[in-house]
């Protein structure tokens, strides 16, 4: 009897090991057909996965910034700190005024003009003087500023010249950087947390009161989508990554829009761009009346996106996501403001243009995060300096 019930647990194990390795077998051939034919677009993804990066929205937990209720509006003076990732790494010097240093920075200027950004301003990924603005610095005899904070778009912007103003010296010009590739979320999602918290309603006109890159409706997704990206095997495996490709294409077209935030913008077919555009112009009249109270004047500088520049990599990110190229137009949202700065009077720079005609464009950006290398700041100073400085002056 003993005898028996061993052949059978030994058929039952053998009948197991067969069965898997029936399953695993042609996942490996399929996982090898991949690594050897992979289209153009799971290439671009492994490479970026190769790079490990984690550094994107949460690279400035415990920075010395100086916050209140509602946002942070500048780092704690004289402070230094380290910034690694496994694209870059840097120190950050803080100057005594809260601002980030422009490095070897001389105080003898005539004209003094802070700008406000978010992280491309404020320079995450280059040293102290590889920044735009320190270049800028060092390219013209006004005096520029680094107020650039990591997260913060134009509503921050605005609570910082009305927080700092008189300690800035009372300036009587700044210039606004609008980064397309998140500023317009930025702005929108802010505004709907904001709107939420205070029991209003979000927005005028506009009956959409929810954005999934804000709170995903597909929790169980994005918990097996964070368990695969954090596991060091599953995350490298090329058959993973396609079929996480197909669950997204899937995923999107049933209007979840889970993609990088400048696809949301640049699309024909989705009214996200409209209900951001609400909110800016908001925050637009907001800052006439502040520039009024304060007598200043201003300027906004827009710089664009990676995918707006570089035509492949729009290519093989629109092909990722499944987004038909008839669906988008890259200029849509540089219209947009451009539209909204000329009927307001607003003195504005478009990169985009400039930018684009540079050499070897890839290079201008990281590879997996998406900020400006020390070339594009470099390339970024060169676009701006000319017609800033005419602005300005």
């Amino acid at each position: 009897m003993s005898t028996l019930i061993q052949r059978q647990k030994t058929r039952l194990l053998l009948g197991g090991l067969l069965i898997l390795i029936g399953l695993l077998f042609p996942l490996s051939v399929i996982e090898g057909l991949l690594r050897a034919f992979s289209p153009d677009w799971l290439d671009l993804r492994m490479r970026e996965l190769d790079l490990n990066e984690t550094v994107f929205f949460d690279s400035d937990a415990g920075w010395p910034l100086e916050c209140s209720e509602l946002n942070c509006y500048m780092f704690a003076p004289n402070s230094k700190f380290q910034v690694v990732t496994q694209e870059y790494s840097h120190a950050v010097n803080i100057d005594r005024g809260g601002y980030r240093s422009n490095g070897d920075l001389t105080y003898g200027y005539g004209t003094t003009v802070p700008m406000l950004g978010d992280s491309f301003t404020f320079g995450l990924g280059v040293e102290d003087n590889e920044t735009f603005v320190s270049l800028l610095d060092t390219m013209s005899t006004i005096r520029y500023l680094n107020l650039g904070i990591p997260g913060n778009s134009i509503a921050q912007h605005i609570d910082i010249v009305e927080r700092r103003h008189h300690e800035l010296g009372e300036p009587s010009n700044y210039v606004f950087v609008f980064f397309v590739g998140n500023d317009f979320q930025n702005i929108l999602e802010s505004h709907i947390r904001s709107s939420k918290k205070n029991g209003v309603d979000v927005g005028d006109g506009s009956d959409i009161d929810y954005y999934p890159t804000t709170a995903s409706k597909f929790n169980i997704l994005s918990s097996i989508n964070e368990y695969v990206m954090r596991d060091d095997f599953l995350s490298k495996l090329y058959i993973v990554q396609w079929v996480r490709h197909k669950l997204l294409v899937f995923v999107n077209r049933s209007n979840a829009d889970l993609m990088d935030p400048i696809f949301l913008i640049i699309r024909k077919d989705k009214d996200y761009l409209a209900d951001a555009k609400l909110v800016f112009e908001n925050e637009l009249k907001s800052l006439n009346r502040l520039s009024r109270k304060l007598y200043f004047d201003y300027a906004f500088v827009i710089i664009p996106d990676r995918h707006q520049i570089d035509s492949n990599l729009l290519h093989l990110r629109s092909e990722y996501y499944g987004i038909a190229a008839d669906k988008i137009d890259t200029l849509l949202p540089n219209n947009l403001l451009a539209d909204l700065f000329l009927s307001n009077g607003v003195p504005y720079i478009d990169m985009t243009d400039c930018m684009a005609s540079k050499e070897d464009v890839a290079s201008l950006f990281y590879v997996r995060d998406n900020h400006f290398t020390a070339r594009g700041h470099r390339a970024a100073a060169a676009c701006m300096v000319n017609e800033l400085d005419k602005i300005v002056k």
